[in-house]
């Protein structure tokens, strides 16, 4: 297929994440509830996914008029008048920041309009081109104030083809403490059959990013290894085996969100494990974005049985969890 021109995309994603920054600072102040499977959720995330959303559609960006994203307007049903005023407020910032100030939503019913556009069931509906969005991926380290991601990607049949990943508090260069809020954060796209590449949340297009891909070799032959934050989000017996299996020895980076795919697409680190409890089907707006940039850069993003990734609507096809390497390290 014939790629969309990226730079509104990705000034999209880049203004969305300083404002995420920002409200990260702020989100003692934000409204926030649980869902009904007991994941939190904030107004930052509404905020990004109907920023987005918006930017997308008045940039005439095809595939946009629906997407596949996480959030949608039943939240605000709990949320109240205190949520809708500031979900206005962020997501008119975020789409200002964006050249895009027009196309600002103004009332409930366009904030409603807009996070049910993001409904779509490609299965269902016969799509085999669309967007997959996840506003605030990780929303726990967006909570703790530490990482979280904002993961766009663009899937075409099974195969994600583009990603963006927004990590407003990931430094662009490595860093010894990646539980820190950096004050400028990052972007990352990938783009198949062209490569990956990186800058600061600043960017605004194309031009203002580096090309980035992953390691050749594990430095000194130590395997650097990123595992999610929240450890009830993988089976950590078969996790510890698989890690053990691969020689690794350095002490794995804990960190949340798709910032983990950043990590391996740029070359900080070599594998990334998310072996998934039994019965536990991974989402495909957790997964999309990040995949895309990590096989732009030269990685592999498989299952846990060594098939590559799909997307399945909604959903990932990854039996057994999902393994992201580079193409250095192999896991039994």
């Amino acid at each position: 297929m014939s790629l969309p021109d990226l730079d509104p995309v990705i000034r999209a994603v880049s203004a969305a994440s300083r404002v995420a920054h920002r409200a990260a600072a702020e989100r003692a102040d934000l409204a926030d509830l649980l869902k009904d499977d007991r994941s939190p959720v904030t107004v930052a995330d509404l905020a990004v996914q109907v920023a987005i959303t918006a930017a997308l559609r008045a940039a005439g960006v095809p595939y946009a008029d629906r997407i596949v994203g996480e959030e949608g307007a039943d939240s605000l049903d709990a949320g109240g008048t205190i949520m809708i005023d500031q979900l206005l407020r962020l997501s008119g910032d975020a789409l200002t920041a964006a050249g895009l100030a027009d196309a600002a939503p103004t009332n409930e019913a366009a904030l409603r309009e807009l996070l049910d556009a993001a409904g779509l069931d490609p299965v269902a509906e016969g799509r085999s081109t669309f967007w997959c969005l996840d506003p605030i991926d990780g929303t726990k380290g967006f909570l703790r104030g530490q990482q979280f991601a904002i993961a766009l990607g663009l899937v075409e049949g099974p195969d994600p083809i583009v990603g963006l990943l927004g990590c407003p508090h990931l430094p662009l260069a490595s860093s010894d403490d990646y539980g820190a809020a950096d004050p400028l954060g990052s972007i990352y796209l990938g783009v198949m059959g062209e490569g990956a590449f990186a800058g600061d949340s600043t960017a605004a297009g194309r031009a203002d990013l580096a090309p980035i891909s992953v390691s050749a070799a594990p430095p000194e032959g130590r395997i650097r290894v990123c595992l999610s934050y929240e450890k009830a989000h993988g089976d950590q017996d078969r996790t510890s085996a698989a890690l053990e299996a691969t020689g690794a020895s350095t002490t794995p980076i804990r960190i949340d969100s798709q910032c983990k795919y950043a990590m391996v697409g740029s070359g900080r680190a070599d594998l990334y494990l998310r072996l998934a409890r039994e019965g536990y089907r991974e989402k495909s707006w957790d997964h999309a974005g990040g995949c895309a940039v990590v096989r732009a850069a030269g990685g592999i993003v498989e299952s846990a049985t060594g098939e590559p990734l799909r997307i399945d609507g909604r959903w990932v096809d990854a039996p057994g969890g999902i393994v992201v390497r580079t193409p250095a390290v192999k896991v039994p």
